[in-house]
């Protein structure tokens, strides 16, 4: 099979020949990131690197994942929802580094992957990182490859976030040489749990999180206003029943809860630091302007808090194995409401930068409005570089793309219209059509939230707008069983129960 797809794709360079204003392209995702973890989205995480990229580019006010770690892989590297693709197997898609290795590109990748086989049998001529879902930031696991062959973790010295950046720019010197546009894909670990951060990363954080979660995100959302992140006023969420106020926690539990998040900024900082590495080797190659860069997270911040080993220890400590805390989820979450896996914006919003000085027609610095989606990645990609994206593959069986390009976005232009973005991990559903969300919490009753007037979720007119939900839930339907193909399990009909929600891996509070 790898030799009949090596040889399409040779077809398929002849002909399509490699066009010289072909931008390079660096795509970057992150791992459980919250929608205001990073500087220009809200955060006091210093993220020096990002911010730049977005001050010089673009950032996306309404973008959107799966609301999960590897169906945002399969939507980002397919095209496709989730499902349609065939899931992890990818058997009714073709990906990125297919579309554009016949155009000409130098494929790579580095970090984590969580599908079937691996990235080398899916286009991408270059690999490292590791197969499984999470892993050991200090001691990695047994799933490490390098190209296609077992790859074994140093015993000492190892750090899975730095060790991305490394590949990806011992990569991109392949590339330089072979003399062909590339596409670098970085997929960071970080910052999913097992919550590991280096010392000299944590200690520059250690202290600034005693003042506890409320008043991080009262920061938060004061930066967000400033920033007129979503136009000149909105509201934000309430702190929510399930998560005590910071000032009543017994001081043992305040001391723990912020080595936590000491830990999280510790890791999303050192992501922004390693970023930042590959950044400077584009500029001191002269390819910054002619790459785009486009940078997002797979879901909203985690709140599962599982298990956690060694809490007394430091997070440098390889013993030491921590679990997130859902109250700092809502923080790192801001201005939202709920969490990873959930479809509502807490789970399924992503921050979105996109950096191409050499193609980008909006204004530096511009924040758009309109709703994407991680399906849209490819059909842009293809666009902008003149790929054709195949019908048909060998083994597979392509379903019609999802997504739509967003280069009209890219031109300055805007797009009046597009299809509405499906939204579905096992019992929680979603579905963005224009201005209206309508929302279900595992597969509770459905609400509707008017996004253009009430963008945190704070009130449901599901009951004032019933011709809405009727229309919509159709719609939701009709996509998951046509569209999307997915199990009956999945697209039965929705319960009567309303709020409020709960999950039983959230952090359990004394008192509470």
């Amino acid at each position: 099979m790898k030799h009949l797809l090596v040889t399409l794709a040779c077809c398929l360079s002849a002909i399509a020949p490699a066009n010289a204003e072909q931008p390079n392209v660096l795509l970057i995702l992150t791992d459980d990131l919250g929608w205001s973890d990073i500087g220009c989205y809200g955060s006091e995480i210093e993220t020096p690197v990002l911010d730049r990229l977005a001050d010089n580019g673009l950032r996306f006010s309404n973008f959107y994942s799966t609301a999960k770690c590897h169906s945002s892989r399969v939507s980002l590297l397919s095209g496709r929802w989730c499902r349609q693709a065939g899931d992890e197997s990818l058997s009714r898609a073709v990906t990125i580094p297919e579309v554009l290795q016949p155009a000409g590109y130098f494929t790579t990748m580095t970090g984590k992957w969580h599908l079937t086989k691996e990235p080398t049998d899916f286009g991408f001529q270059r690999y490292w990182g590791h197969l499984s879902g999470a892993t050991h930031f200090f001691k990695g696991d047994k799933t490490f490859r390098l190209n296609g062959e077992k790859w074994e973790v140093p015993e000492k010295g190892f750090y899975t976030t730095v060790a991305n950046a490394d590949f990806a720019l011992k990569f991109l010197a392949e590339a330089r040489e072979v003399k062909k546009p590339w596409l670098c894909y970085m997929a960071f670990n970080a910052p999913h749990a097992p919550l590991h951060a280096l010392k000299e990363d944590y200690k520059k954080y250690e202290g600034r999180y005693a003042k506890g979660w409320d008043a991080v995100r009262d920061a938060r959302v004061a930066r967000q206003q400033e920033m007129k992140l979503f136009g000149d006023d909105f509201t934000p969420s309430e702190r929510p029943g399930h998560i005590p106020a910071w000032d009543g926690l017994p001081e043992e539990t305040k001391q723990w809860e912020e080595k936590r998040m000491t830990t999280l900024a510790a890791m999303i900082d050192r992501v922004d630091q390693e970023i930042g590495r590959v950044v400077a080797d584009l500029e001191k190659n002269g390819e910054l302007d002619n790459t785009i860069i486009l940078f997002f997270s797979d879901n909203g911040a985690c709140p599962y808090d599982r298990h956690n080993l060694q809490p007394e220890l430091m997070p440098w400590d390889p013993l030491t194995r921590w679990t997130d805390s859902t109250a700092w989820a809502w923080a790192r979450n801001t201005p939202f409401r709920f969490y990873k896996q959930n479809q509502f914006e807490g789970g399924a919003s992503t921050p979105a930068i996109i950096h191409w000085p050499a193609g980008l027609k909006t204004e530096p610095g511009a924040v758009v409005e309109t709703p994407a989606h991680l399906v849209d990645v490819l059909p842009t990609l293809a666009e902008i570089a003149g790929a054709k994206i195949p019908s048909e593959w060998p083994g597979r069986e392509p379903t019609p793309l999802a997504g739509v390009s967003l280069k009209p976005v890219f031109d300055g232009k805007g797009m009046e219209s597009r299809p509405p973005i499906h939204l579905l991990f096992n019992k929680d559903r979603g579905l963005r059509d224009g201005d209206w969300k309508l929302v279900s919490y595992q597969s509770k009753a459905w609400e509707l939230y008017n996004m253009a007037e009430d963008r945190a979720e704070l009130n449901n007119v599901a009951a004032q707008h019933p011709e809405i939900v009727e229309r919509m839930s159709k719609e939701w339907h009709r996509m998951a069983k046509d569209v999307l193909m997915a199990p009956a399990k999945e697209r039965g009909p929705v319960s009567e129960e309303g709020p409020p929600h709960h999950h039983r891996e959230w952090t359990k509070f004394k008192g509470k």
